[in-house]
């Protein structure tokens, strides 16, 4: 399946717009994510009502720059060596993305239409993303310079800037 990048930026508008926007989306998220996976809830220190504005940021930073890989792939690299700082282990992408795909249904079905293309559309994406950054996470030394050129420093932190989490392309909510 090609990556329908328009479903992906109409979806992600409509979460914006819909049953109470992303806000009650990233709460959904959390909720779900630590019944279901609770193995996880250690990992976070920031209580799931300042967690989730981190977590819409990301996904709307990804959502608009899906068409532009030179700016995404190095983001996501840094995000995932980021990561690493928490402990994220590489089987908690999938749970994540899982996750995310349940939760999205459920926000979108909501109001409006959920499909089957919408569901494959935002899996086939999150796979790529996952791919991405488990390698960079399994690897961070192999992609140091490259989000150094992408204006991030080897922690995958970018020097003086408290929202590494956010593009300047975002898809705001």
């Amino acid at each position: 399946m090609t990556l329908n990048t328009s479903v992906l930026k109409d979806t992600w508008r409509r979460a914006n717009d819909e049953n109470g926007g992303t806000r009650s989306l990233g709460l959904a998220f959390y909720k779900r994510l630590f019944e279901k996976y609770p193995g996880v809830k250690p990992l976070f220190s920031t209580p799931p009502e300042d967690q989730h504005k981190k977590l819409v940021a990301s996904i709307g930073s990804i959502v608009a720059a899906v068409e532009n890989q030179d700016r995404l792939v190095p983001y996501l690299q840094a995000m995932a060596i980021r990561h690493l700082r928490y402990k994220t282990e590489n089987e908690h992408y999938a749970a994540v993305a899982e996750n995310l795909v349940a939760v999205l249904g459920e926000h979108l079905s909501a109001e409006g239409d959920w499909t089957d293309e919408m569901k494959e559309t935002w899996q086939s994406a999150l796979k790529i993303v996952c791919d991405v950054m488990i390698e960079a996470a399994s690897n961070p030394e192999k992609y140091a310079g490259s989000i150094e050129g992408a204006g991030y420093q080897k922690d995958g932190f970018r020097k003086g800037d408290p929202r590494p989490w956010e593009l300047d392309e975002a898809v705001k909510p």
